[in-house]
This record gives structure tokens, C-alpha cells and sequence, in this order.
């Protein structure tokens, strides 16, 4: 007779854990490459983020246009976190990223965050021209801070 009650109370619970678990094999993951997951990095200061014109359609065109003269280098700010500070240069031609130089990120027991999400975030931001990218997974922090710095240099443009 005990063991009817313990079928009765498990199956359900196993019946929904099975469930639970194929809907989260349905969610999308951070890995997939999705630059429009949850996991984007947002900063209501981005000059190239799409803005509303007139006619309410969105304007990927940056605020102000640069002259198409030799280089800039901007140094973005120091951006300190949880396990450390972050701080990158930008190199503009005209309005478009060029290049971006790491000047201070997290080293020691925190190397391989570092080593991780730097290259990996330095290549989505050139290759979308924004900071609005998805982190790096498993790197949150480091990726959030690297965005952040990278931001503050681009709005001293």
C-alpha cells in the first residue's frame, strides 16, 4: 500500500521535471552566436544605437559625422568590477571603429576571464561597429566592463 502513494507523489514530479527540462533545451543559449539574446549589453549614451527620426523609423546613422581625417585615438574610462578594472582605446577613422587596444584588464587568478572575453569581445564590437553585443559567456563581467570603457571612448568622440 505504501508504495501506491509513492508512485502517485513521484510520476507527476517526474513527469514535470522531464517537461522542465525539454523547454530549457528549447531556450536559445549565449553561445549561439545570437547578438539579439537578453544578454545584450545596452547604454543608453551609445551614438550609433538606432534613434527615431521624423518619420519613426530607426536611424542606425551616428549623432554627429567626424571629418574623414587622419586617425583618433580616444582613451575610454577606467571601468572597475568585481574582480578588477578595465580600461581600452579606441582608433576611429571617420565614424568607424578601427581598432581597440586593451590598456589595463584583470590578470592574476582572474587571467583567464581576461583571456577569454577580451579578444573575444573586442572582435564582436568591430564587427558590429557597437558596443551593443551579446557578452561572452562565462565572462560576464569582464565582457560588461570591457563594453563599458569602450562606450565611454566612443562617447568622448
Amino acid at each position: 500500500m505504501a508504495e501506491v502513494g509513492f508512485v502517485r507523489r513521484v510520476a507527476p514530479a517526474v513527469g514535470l521535471a522531464v517537461a522542465g527540462g525539454f523547454l530549457l533545451y528549447l531556450l536559445p543559449s549565449g553561445a549561439d552566436g545570437d547578438s539579439s539574446s537578453s544578454e545584450d549589453i545596452t547604454s543608453p549614451q551609445t551614438s550609433a544605437t538606432p534613434s527615431a527620426t521624423p518619420s519613426g523609423t530607426p536611424s542606425t546613422a551616428p549623432t554627429s559625422t567626424p571629418s574623414a581625417s587622419a586617425p583618433r585615438v580616444i582613451q575610454g574610462d577606467a571601468v572597475r568590477f568585481r574582480f578588477g578594472t578595465v580600461q581600452a582605446k579606441v582608433t576611429l577613422n571617420g565614424a568607424t571603429i578601427a581598432d581597440i587596444a586593451t590598456i589595463t584588464a584583470p590578470g592574476g587568478s582572474y587571467q583567464a576571464y581576461t583571456d577569454r572575453a577580451i579578444p573575444r569581445m573586442k572582435a564582436k564590437i568591430l564587427a558590429a561597429q557597437s558596443t551593443r553585443v551579446a557578452a561572452v559567456s562565462g565572462a560576464t563581467y569582464t565582457s560588461e566592463a570591457y563594453a563599458q570603457s569602450v562606450q565611454s571612448a566612443l562617447d568622448k568622440a
